[in-house]
Parts: structure tokens; sequence; C-alpha cells
């Protein structure tokens, strides 16, 4: 396990071998969740379709990159935050399940939403109507007063791309 990315010496020749960084792609088994399919991208790592084996569901797995790992405050800042998600409960909030580590390779498991991002709805029909807006509108912010009032948590990142809206239009 704390083999990955480093080097070894070769079994025969005794010369430094490099172990390759652990691929994410469709099929692999992470922690207990089976990759599916990549769903997105940003700054603090891909999220990723995957089956929860032990429960037979769907769940969205959010990896770190790998480039973040290698500093162990921001990793230990990733899972203390994920604890704190954790506890959180709203009805307009997405529920973290699960966090852990695998062969050096962290991630966050959480609700999979089937759905959109107010981002794709917004690019595939330009502005929504007044009430509709504001009606998303009060109900993140609903859950970002309840993130706040809970455990004094913060989003900082809240934009379109990271609102999603369910098959009922629901964020």
């Amino acid at each position: 396990h704390s083999w990955v990315s480093t080097q070894v010496p070769c079994p025969e020749c005794n010369e430094p071998v490099t172990i390759p960084d652990r691929r994410i792609c469709p099929g692999v088994t992470l922690g207990g969740f089976k990759i599916s399919k990549l769903l997105g991208a940003g700054g603090m790592g891909e999220v990723y379709l995957a089956r929860q084996l032990s429960m037979d569901r769907d769940v969205a797995l959010k990896i770190l990159p790998a480039e973040m790992t290698r500093d162990k405050d921001l990793v230990q800042r990733f899972l203390n935050e994920v604890r704190m998600a954790a506890k959180l409960r709203h009805a307009h909030m997405v529920a973290a399940n699960e966090a852990g580590e695998d062969s050096g390779i962290y991630y966050m498991a959480m609700d999979y939403i089937r759905g959109e991002t107010l981002d794709d709805r917004l690019k595939r029909e330009g502005a929504l109507p007044e009430k509709t807006a504001l009606e998303i509108i009060r109900k993140v912010a609903s859950a970002l007063e309840a993130a706040w009032d809970q455990h004094q948590m913060l989003h900082r990142d809240i934009k379109p791309q990271n609102i999603m809206l369910d098959e009922d239009g629901e964020p």
C-alpha cells in the first residue's frame, strides 16, 4: 500500500523500480466501490459514478488528486471536512456517506443525485423564469444556513456547476 509512486528494489537485480500510481477507471474497485464512469472533474478532484458493493447502491465517489495526497495536512483537512459533512442533514444537501484511503488513494462517497447540474440546465434552457430561480436560490440558501447553524461550515465554492438538480428539478 505504501509502495504506490515510490521506488523499491527489484527482487532479481536489486536495481530501483518505480511502482506506478494506481489508475482510476471504469471497472476498478476502490475501498468497496466499483467505478462505473467519470461524472466530472474540478480543482478538488474527480467524481465518479460508483457502485457501493456492500449496500448495492450507486454513489458519487470523489477522488482526491494524487498531487494533493502528498500533503499530509491537506489530506487530514479533507478527511476532517468529510467527517463534518457526514454530520449535516438537510433536504437540499448531498449527504456524505463514507471516506477512506485505498492504496494511497483518498476518496469520499456521497449520495448520487440522478439529474443534472444547474449549469447544465442553464446552458440547455437559458435564463430560468424568475420564480423558478428564486425557489432554487431559497432552497440552496436554506441548506447553506443549516450547514452554518449546525457546524459553522461554509461551502466556499457555490456556483451553478456545484448545484445538482434531481430528476424533479429540486436542488
